[in-house]
């Protein structure tokens, strides 16, 4: 028994070591990088500094919906808490929005505090009273306040938690505490640890991101989004877990939960990787314990307003086309919108943070009923659409405005043919057949068919097919025989050629 004990210690000093940590300043107490998330109790107050995490349930009509949030400590250095008290979660907890920032709206879900192992049945609820400032926007962060002033937390001993006053660098050791789903009977807070990987831009579906963290602790699962990311040493908020990879396919990566890095403006999924949403200026948004977007380097200014006109579909992937000479044709940006500004500035890109340089936009345009329809490419891969709003032909692009444009990305993919429909067709016990189609976004979108009896339907035809949004298509035998034509549209909207099956009874 002495030998084990010896041991024992002797590899969990191994392991704080190969951390670079010491246990005397180390909040993940010896947890060594990568390894399995571990339930949170609070037995002897040892976790008390992470009372401040909390379940959030997004609103009561969806109890079902929850994420991670943290009490954050709004009172800039001041210790005046009289103030509201104020959350951190991700924006997309509750706005899907990519394009404007969103405020002032009321919420009435709740988020709950001690969500520690064990102590299900004495969590301290409080109610949401507001979301202040929410985007997804470059960032992917909210700010929501409590019907609850700061102090009545700091009475009962809940201590917020404080913005890391430091940009992160990479190989800065990083503790995540979050509530993932998975743990139904047994629900706790969790706790992981793993360096920070970097740092990148991201596509993800509609949204762009700019220098997100990437790091690979483990555990993640859906309710992780909005957990805070800490700096090991201080306990301090560095980033707000935004969206991972985990269990993603390469072929489809930037669509929506498969975030791609842009590498040289080429997109690229990095496997098993996690994103947050850097902290980093959030706490000038505060003053005198009160929430202001408009405090100097407040990094959640909103500086315009878009509304899309027409008929506008937001769209990702577009196809180089040939035309009837065997000439490339090159998809455009048909990019329709008004802003809530007089004019506009814009310039197209292959990286997001080339949007924050104040070089080589446009001149001054009239923001109602804009259009901008320039060609995209020829190069393939990703290519973005920086705008920004200024209040007349002279301003030139500079302060604030460069903080957060709107950007849409758009990846362009080599002339070429679609895939051809890939699907599973299954004969069930009673003479059926079960035709299960297979989606990958971007490549194979959606999906049309034709039917009728063999001599009589030409799958080469295009006329008669009608596109069927189902994720199993069933055929009776009464049906039968019959010949099935297939065919499958990518993101682009390209068409693949016809697929030919015959059904026989």
């Amino acid at each position: 028994m002495k030998y084990r004990k010896s041991a024992l210690l002797s590899i969990a000093f191994l392991s704080v070591i190969a951390t670079g940590i010491s246990q005397a300043n180390d909040y993940g107490q010896g947890q060594e990088n990568f390894s399995n998330a571990i339930p949170l109790d609070n037995a002897q107050d040892r976790h008390s500094h992470w009372r401040a995490v909390g379940r959030v349930q997004l609103s009561k009509a969806n109890p079902d919906l929850y994420c991670t949030a943290s009490l954050i400590d709004s009172r800039n250095g001041s210790l005046d808490a009289s103030g509201p008290a104020y959350i951190l979660t991700s924006g997309h907890c509750f706005n899907g929005n990519s394009l404007n920032i969103s405020s002032d709206t009321p919420l009435d879900g709740h988020i709950d505090f001690d969500y520690f192992l064990g102590n299900m049945e004495n969590t301290d609820r409080y109610e949401l009273k507001k979301l202040v400032r929410s985007t997804m926007r470059g960032a992917d962060l909210a700010i929501i306040e409590l019907d609850t002033p700061l102090q009545s937390f700091l009475d009962k001993g809940i201590e917020p938690l404080k913005f890391s006053p430091q940009t992160p660098v990479k190989g800065m050791n990083l503790l995540m505490v979050g509530n993932p789903s998975g743990h139904e009977n047994a629900p706790a807070l969790r706790l992981s640890a793993c360096p920070l990987d970097g740092a990148a831009d991201l596509v993800e579906n509609f949204y762009i991101f700019r220098a997100f963290h990437k790091h690979r602790c483990q555990g993640i699962a859906p309710g992780s989004s909005g957990s805070p990311v800490l700096d090991r040493i201080s306990n301090q908020i560095v980033g707000v877990l935004s969206t991972s990879t985990r269990g993603k396919w390469a072929e489809n990566r930037c669509q929506a939960d498969a975030p791609c890095e842009v590498v040289n403006g080429q997109p690229m999924l990095a496997p098993d990787t996690s994103y947050s949403s850097p902290a980093i200026g959030l706490q000038s948004c505060f003053s005198h314990g009160q929430f202001n977007p408009l405090a100097l380097d407040c990094s959640l200014q909103s500086t315009l307003n878009m509304t899309l006109t027409g008929n506008y579909r937001l769209k990702t992937f577009s196809r180089i086309g040939i035309d009837e000479q065997g000439a490339e044709v090159l998809p455009t940006w048909s990019w329709q919108f008004s802003l809530d500004m007089p004019k506009y500035r814009y310039k197209a890109v292959r990286t997001p943070t080339e949007c924050e340089s104040p070089h080589h936009y446009s001149n001054a345009l009239d923001a109602t009923n804009a259009v901008i329809d320039d060609p995209i490419g020829p190069d393939t891969g990703l290519h973005f659409l920086c705008i920004i709003g200024v209040d007349s032909a002279e301003q030139r692009p500079a302060g604030e405005m460069m903080n957060k444009p709107v950007i849409v990305a758009m990846e362009v993919a080599p002339a070429g043919p679609t895939r051809m429909p890939e699907m599973k067709i299954e004969r069930t016990a009673d003479g059926d057949y079960k035709v299960t189609p297979h989606y990958s976004n971007p490549w194979l979108w959606v999906y049309a068919f034709k039917s009728g009896p063999a001599d009589a339907v030409q799958c080469d035809d295009s006329q008669g097919y009608m596109r069927e949004y189902v994720e199993v298509k069933t055929i009776g035998a009464a049906q039968l025989p019959m010949k099935l034509c297939s065919i499958v549209y990518e993101m682009g909207k390209q068409p693949s050629a016809p697929r030919t099956d015959l059904l026989l009874p």
